[in-house]
């Protein structure tokens, strides 16, 4: 089953991989990019289209890794860290 699904990834980044050539080489025509007050320069789309997919990409490498979470955590324990110090200033039988 294991060499099954192996084939079958492999297929379909073949199959993905054959589909983005062709796109390539059929859509040529360039287009310029602008956001508001910055313009790029006049590329093809298929450019433009592989940057977004390559930078989609690395966003999900990034949640899918936990490193927003992790960070989010890192300053949840910072903030209980700080509180417990705060809570260690009173003696045992004291409240805030």
């Amino acid at each position: 089953m294991r060499r099954f699904k192996r084939w079958l990834t492999f297929l379909l980044l073949l199959l993905i991989f054959i589909v983005s050539v062709a796109f390539s080489m059929w859509n040529t025509t360039p287009v310029t990019l602008s956001f508001g007050i910055h313009e790029f320069a006049a590329r093809p789309v298929s450019f433009w289209l592989i940057i977004t997919f390559c930078l989609g990409g690395l966003t999900g490498v990034a949640i899918g890794a936990g490193l927003i979470r992790d960070t989010r955590l890192r300053l949840r324990i910072k903030s209980l860290e700080k509180e417990l110090q705060q809570r260690q200033q009173f003696k045992p039988g004291e409240t805030d």
